[in-house]
């Protein structure tokens, strides 16, 4: 005689208790989603790391403003740069002071093939 197995048993209550738990819930718009909670905190961040990397990027020569990636400012003030390439990255570390950054790292993206 074949066992009944505890554990999907659990399962299978859990799940049920869920879906009656989410027909009460009307589904909600990604826009909505994104308005409020942690998903609004994430959108805030996107919008204001957009903005900082368009900032730096009209600071920057054309030619390297063409390979910026993102840029980010750290809790300690430093700008984060991430650059497309090793020789872009060397270029843009000497604008620090152009970019009115005291202390400033460059990063690379890694490449993916």
């Amino acid at each position: 005689m074949p066992r009944k197995s505890v554990y999907s048993s659990i399962c299978r209550k859990n799940v049920d208790a869920r879906l009656r738990l989410m027909m009460h819930k009307r589904p909600r718009s990604l826009a909505q989603l994104l308005e409020t909670g942690h998903l609004a905190n994430l959108a805030e961040e996107a919008r204001r790391r957009g903005g900082l990397t368009e900032r730096i990027r009209a600071l920057l020569p054309a030619d390297e403003a063409a390979h910026l990636v993102a840029a980010n400012a750290s809790d300690t003030g430093e700008l984060v740069l991430m650059m497309d390439s090793s020789v872009w990255a060397a270029r843009v570390r000497y604008r620090a002071e152009d970019l009115g950054a005291g202390r400033l790292r460059v990063r690379v993206l890694p490449q993916t093939d």
